[in-house]
């Protein structure tokens, strides 16, 4: 007799780094926000007997007003933590090949960095100042797979 799994469906990443870009805001054909984010991220590795830094590279997407948020405040360089989930997705290039990739859809992003043009509070606590906003579409029933997030046809990108 075979025993169920009760596998958990985890899909949940937190990640620091800096952008590689300016943020890419677009609009959906309905008018949403997205924002893509290009984001550097290093980890040590101990390689023949040294420590050396690798740098990796990963696509962020942000949806309503925090992609608006983000290209407001944010430009190349920036510093910031994204919380979020991984997605996968296909389109087919301009050479007609499909191509996967792997992105990061934002639930949270935290500006790091703090100039006197982008502070949006004016009281001494710069971690007030770190604002956390969901950028998933607002709707309080929409699920991940919301056809505002998961349609293909309504990525810009």
């Amino acid at each position: 007799m075979a025993k169920d799994l009760r596998f958990p469906r985890v899909n949940s990443i937190t990640i620091s780094g800096r952008l590689t870009r300016e943020v890419d805001l677009r609009y959906t054909p309905s008018g949403t926000p997205i924002a893509k984010l290009s984001i550097a991220f290093d980890r040590n590795v101990h390689k023949n007997g040294v420590w050396e830094k690798e740098t990796s590279y990963i696509d962020v997407i942000a949806w309503e007003n925090k992609a608006t948020q983000c290209a407001e405040n944010l430009m190349k360089g920036s510093a910031v933590i994204v919380e979020g989930r991984l997605q996968t997705r296909t389109y087919t290039n301009n050479e007609g090949k499909n191509v996967k990739i792997a992105e990061i859809v934002a639930n949270k992003v935290h500006f790091l960095e703090w100039s006197d043009n982008n502070r949006q509070y004016k009281d001494d606590s710069q971690f007030e100042n770190v604002e956390s906003v969901n950028s998933q579409p607002s709707d309080s029933n929409t699920k991940f797979d919301n056809s505002e997030t998961s349609t293909q046809d309504d990525v810009p990108f």
